[in-house]
């Protein structure tokens, strides 16, 4: 899950934004629609963010870093810009278990200077591993850690050895 720090408001000109924004952060009383026009974008997204479904952005009021916002990621994050990117989704509400979970709770990442943080959540949603263990995985990875290296190596074991899966190999894929 993405999770995304907002400062406090600030500004901007309009027609030097690549998004049209008047301002970016958060403030109380913001409304859900204007935090997520205003603060989807321009952030340095890495590839993770490509296989993502949920973002979640925090600010603090008072001594608290909450969550104001969830977001559930509908298509790939758009270019703003070198390096930058936006996100692109639609706005949680009441009743779904990421808006139940951390929504007016305490932001699940505290420490990291950076805005852009991602974290493992249980509602990211799961899938089985890929090597056949019938472990859950979360949607962006296809394999447990080191159970890639399980599932070559008992592949190679059913062949014989290394040197026999080598020769398998070469004789199946014409090398």
């Amino acid at each position: 899950m993405i999770h995304i720090t907002l400062g406090s408001r600030v500004d901007m000109d309009p027609a030097e934004d690549p998004l049209g924004r008047s301002h970016r952060g958060w403030w109380p009383g913001m409304s859900d629609a204007d935090c997520y026009q205003s603060n989807r974008g321009r952030w340095v997204l890495g590839e993770r963010a490509d296989h993502e479904r949920y973002a979640l952005f925090s600010a603090r009021d008072g001594g608290r870093k909450l969550v104001r916002l969830a977001v559930e990621i509908t298509a790939p994050p758009e270019d703003t810009g070198p390096g930058r990117r936006a996100l692109r989704g639609k706005i949680l509400r009441a009743g779904h278990p990421v808006f139940d979970q951390y929504v007016e709770q305490e932001a699940p990442v505290m420490g990291p200077r950076n805005p852009v943080t991602y974290f493992e959540s249980p509602l990211d949603g799961h899938g089985s591993c890929a090597c056949g263990c019938g472990e859950l995985v979360p949607l962006q990875r296809d394999f447990l850690p080191g159970h890639d290296q399980r599932a070559i190596h008992e592949r190679i074991a059913r062949v014989g050895g290394v040197r026999e899966f080598l020769d398998w190999f070469d004789t199946a894929w014409g090398g």
